[in-house]
């Protein structure tokens, strides 16, 4: 733990917020994007290669440079708001803090949709891969199993879950080095394209004019893609459990989004580069990688892969699973939800206990989930999570403080409206299923928030907004 820093300085810093210090603060500047990194599952990418390789008709890399830039912004305006409120509760605090408590409330609901799946995602495509490798169990067993595991990591404490979290994500670092190596020494020996530098890998004008491709394809790809971002926003439900967070978090959520965007779209230029026919070449779109590994690198590389989807799947698991229980615990502290349940905290490990296991059994639905329904309806409520966060940049900083210097135009004023116009824009191209799954869970939300302020006639139960 940095110098200088102790109990009473945290309590300080919740107190001005009406709360009390209740986990522990162990998470460091590397901790914390080693967080985020296991969230987003830097192998992670790869689950999603065959499908948007598929639907962009090859141009991957293309469709990872807009959602890159869409999250930068959004990071941007996360940065922001974690400055200005350094506590639990994210997307739900922020918006319910700067903006309207109803409207928090309701953001919170939506973005605890992301949260709450995430884990799904990753557990299927874990199933889905162990399932190729050992194909005489059914894939909804070693769902079952990674989630028991997953689970038993989030009940030790932070500091092992951090620990876990790290290494898992040094795995996957290495093999995605592994993987630029091996595909760059592909090309270089003649395969594929048998140049590094192939602009139509990139941007494929004969097959973006098809009337099945074009900018609405590349848009659909965006909107699956912004989950491979999702890490960098996931580091602002540890801020309590994090040193110095004003500083630590914001940086590590730049860090964590330019990190992704350029290691997956390098990557994915590269993998486009080897084999220009791959996007329609899948055996099954859902597992492309492992077919590209098959024809590129080798059998035994694509055997090598499938154990790192696993790493990378179960440490995504374990990484969101925390962050959507600390949703869970920002919401049942300030009694929007029952506080006694979800406002709990285990005094020995410091772990909301309760809410990892009310996760994890929400998660078991990954048994009946396909991997791009998953991938659908975990973005969207992150989309729309992040525009919210984008908005309440300019209502905390522009409108209530008034700042609106040259500057401060530039910084709480242009980009946020960017960024939450970008994450609209790609929000409107999910499938029509995520959406009315989505918007059923949004009017529950909304139902919900009526009852409990009879008609929003009183506020949410104990906000507290003394600064």
């Amino acid at each position: 733990m940095k110098e200088g820093f102790n109990s009473a300085d945290s309590n300080s810093s919740l107190g001005k917020f009406g709360y009390e210090e209740s986990l522990n603060r162990v998470m460091k500047l590397p901790d914390v994007v080693f967080f985020g990194m296991a969230y987003l599952a830097p192998a992670g990418m790869f689950s999603t290669y065959g499908i948007v390789c598929n639907m962009t008709h090859g141009m991957l890399a293309l469709t990872y440079t807009i959602a890159m830039l869409a999250m930068l912004l959004t990071a941007l305006s996360y940065r922001q708001m974690v400055r200005a409120y350094p506590i639990s509760g994210s997307v739900y605090t922020y918006v319910q803090r700067s903006i309207n408590p109803y409207v928090g409330v309701l953001a919170g609901w939506t973005i605890l949709l992301d949260y709450v799946l995430l884990p799904m995602f990753n557990l299927v495509a874990v199933g889905l891969y162990v399932n190729i490798f050992i194909p005489q169990v059914s894939f909804r067993i070693w769902i079952l199993v990674f989630l028991v595991l997953v689970t038993i990591v989030n009940l030790v404490g932070m500091k092992v879950t951090s620990l876990v979290d790290n290494v898992l994500s040094l795995i996957q670092l290495a093999f995605l080095i592994g993987v630029i190596i091996f595909s760059i020494k592909y090309i270089a020996e003649g395969g594929g394209q048998g140049t590094l530098f192939d602009f139509e890998s990139y941007f494929n004008a004969l097959e973006f004019g098809k009337p099945d491709v074009g900018i609405a394809a590349i848009l659909s790809g965006a909107s699956i893609l912004a989950m491979a971002f999702l890490g960098f926003d996931s580091v602002t439900t540890v801020v309590e459990e994090t040193v110095e967070p004003e500083k630590n978090v914001g940086k590590a959520l730049i860090i964590i989004c330019l990190f992704a965007g350029c290691a997956f779209g390098v990557t994915s230029y590269l993998m486009q580069v080897a084999w220009p026919e791959g996007w329609f070449s899948f055996t099954d779109p859902d597992t492309g990688a492992s077919d590209y590994f098959s024809h590129v690198i080798g059998d035994f590389m694509a055997s090598i892969f499938i154990g790192i989807v696993v790493i990378g799947g179960t440490a995504s698991a374990i990484a969101s699973q925390t962050s959507a229980s600390r949703i869970l615990f920002g919401m049942g502290r300030d009694g929007v939800l029952p506080k006694k349940i979800f406002g709990y905290v285990n005094q020995k490990t410091k772990i909301p206990t309760i809410n990892v296991l009310i996760i994890s059994v929400i998660t078991s639905a990954a048994l009946v989930l396909d991997l791009t329904a998953a991938a659908s309806l975990v973005n969207f409520g992150a989309l729309l999570g992040f525009a919210l966060v984008n908005l309440s940049v300019i209502s905390h900083y522009f409108i209530k403080k008034k700042q609106r210097g040259a500057k401060a135009v530039l910084i709480y004023l242009i980009l946020p409206i960017l960024g939450a116009c970008v994450c609209l824009v790609i929000w409107t191209n999910l499938d029509v299923m995520s959406k009315i799954v989505g918007g059923i869970w949004m009017l529950a939300g909304l139902v919900f928030l009526v009852v409990t302020t009879k008609g929003f006639r009183k506020l949410p139960p104990e906000m507290n907004f003394s600064e």
